[in-house]
């Protein structure tokens, strides 16, 4: 949407971006689980790329599973921010119209 009506939606975009990249991550961790040799990734904000965890060869399903409900939460959570920005302008631009 860009930054036209209000600079937080590029931060909005961007987050939700980060938040759809580390569920594709923490995803392929969980269906590659009981692959013999596989080692799990870890996502990285900062590279934007999943890199190979430095203490943990194995794939801790319980752990990958909080960190799915960690991101869905903060993907809804961005999901609303991003909603309420649109009414608003929905708001105003019925308002203008007046």
């Amino acid at each position: 949407m860009g930054e036209i009506f209000d600079p937080q939606f590029g931060n909005l975009e961007r987050a939700m971006e980060l938040a759809t990249m580390r569920q594709e991550v923490i995803t392929h961790n969980i269906a590659n689980a009981k692959t013999p040799g596989f080692e799990a990734l870890e996502f990285n904000e900062e590279l934007k790329s999943a890199v190979k965890r430095q203490d943990k060869k194995q794939v801790v399903l319980e752990e990958e599973l909080a960190k799915l409900t960690d991101n869905s939460v903060k993907y809804s959570a961005l999901v609303k921010l991003l909603s309420a920005k649109v009414n608003v302008l929905k708001t105003i631009a019925s308002q203008g119209r007046r």
